[in-house]
This record gives structure tokens, sequence and C-alpha cells, in this order.
């Protein structure tokens, strides 16, 4: 096993337990969540193209949904402007517009992390919101077609992820009563659960992003999204901290 893996899943009893009436604030999380009609700033109006944000301060992520696809059927993974500058080029030029950490280009949706201590969330929205909207209008591609033209097919991705879940993840979280199910894979977006004491721990995000994605990237770099489909309410531990996490990691 890496050495990184097994620090991912260290003792529970280095996770601080959450404070009184944390879990009402965490289960409160989704109603914090905003959503706004991105306006072009100049004449208040839609510029041709609909757009609206999803705005999640906590996570510091912007969602926008044009209302058709982006990417059909698949999704794309930004982990730095360099990936956006080589293959994505709507992702290109979010990450050129300052304060972007991650994008995730999935299906009709696209997704961007912001740096802390950036912009004002809903002054981002309109700023990449309009990067959005004239890329979106000028015809270019939104990742090069060669991405799409050298997927590996659903089956192939399958079969890599599977192969790290039976011999590296859940070897690895089997001492702390959890596992991990690969449910499906569709294009290249990847939906898996967690199960037994990890449904619903509060070191469920920590182990998803530090090292379920790394181990399913490094397996198969084409893995783009990557959803938990958990319902971490009703794990032993009801109080998981983060059940929305784009594919980031």
């Amino acid at each position: 096993m890496p050495a990184w893996f097994s620090k991912v899943f260290k003792s529970e009893e280095n996770v601080p337990t959450p404070a009184a009436g944390e879990n009402d604030a965490l289960a409160r999380r989704a109603m914090e969540a905003t959503v706004l009609d991105v306006k072009d700033a100049r004449t208040g109006k839609d510029g041709g193209l609909p757009i609206k944000a999803r705005l999640e301060p906590r996570q510091r992520t912007i969602t926008f949904l044009p209302g058709h696809p982006v990417l059909p059927g698949y999704s794309f993974w930004c982990p730095d402007a360099y990936t956006a500058n080589a293959y994505a080029p709507l992702a290109a030029a979010l990450f050129n517009a300052g304060d972007v950490e991650t994008v995730l280009l999935h299906d009709a949706a696209i997704t961007v992390t912001l740096r802390e201590n950036g912009a004002p969330l809903d002054e981002a929205a309109r700023e990449l919101g309009g990067q959005v909207r004239a890329h979106l209008l000028s015809g270019m591609p939104v990742i090069l077609p060669e991405i799409l033209e050298n997927m590996p097919d659903e089956d192939t991705i399958r079969a890599g992820l599977q192969r790290v879940i039976d011999e590296e993840l859940n070897p690895g979280i089997a001492g702390h009563g959890g596992f991990i199910e690969l449910r499906r894979v569709v294009g290249n977006t990847v939906y898996i659960t967690m199960g037994g004491g990890c449904q619903g721990c509060a070191a469920a995000a920590f182990t998803l992003k530090q090292g379920v994605h790394r181990a399913f990237r490094e397996a198969v770099p084409q893995v783009g999204a990557i959803l938990d489909e958990t319902d971490h309410d009703a794990g032993i531990n009801p109080y998981f901290a983060d059940a929305s996490f784009p594919g980031e990691g």
C-alpha cells in the first residue's frame, strides 16, 4: 500500500467530533446555496444565452448551467491551468479570468472552484459567466476533439477502477469497517457509494478527495467527474461534512 494512502485512512481518533449544533448547521448547507441569473454587465440581458449560476460559499464553488449540454455524455477534470490550456479551451478561458483553482466540465454543467480570499462569489459568477457565454456562443470547442476520440470505453474504465478498489482502496479501509463500491460508469463519469464505517463518517470527504479520487485518476487518467451517491445521513456517524464534491482531487 502506498505511504500516502495509509495516511489518508488514519485512525478515527484523529478525526474531530463536530461541536454541539454543528450537525444541524451542516444539514442546512444545501439551503445556503443561492442561484442567480448571469446577465451581461453592460446590457443587463442574457446576451442570447440564458445561464444560471449556483453559488456555494462553503466550498467557494460556482456551478454554471447554460440550459443545454456542454459536454454531452462526458466530463473533463481540469485541476490546473496547465491542463486547461493544453486540452480544454473553455476551462482555459475561465482560468485566464483569474482566481480559479479548478474546473469540472460535466455534461450540461461547468463547476468552478475559486481560490480563498478571492473576489466575492456573486462578482465572480458574473465575470466567469460572461466568459462561459462568450465561449459557447463563439462555436469554439469545449475540449479538444481528440480527447473524446481517444476516450476508453466504459468497460475499460470500469475494469481499471474496480481493480484499484479491490487491490488498493478497500484493503486500506477495511480496518475501519468501511468499503467503496463502484456503482456505474457513464461515459467517463464515475458513480460510487461508501459503505460500512465510511457511510456518514466525518472523515469521508477527506477520504474521497485525498484517497479515492487520487487513486482513480492515477489508474485511469481519463476519469472525469467522480460522484458519490451515498446516503450519508443514514450512516452510523451521520455528520458527513461535504456531500458535494464534483470530481476534485
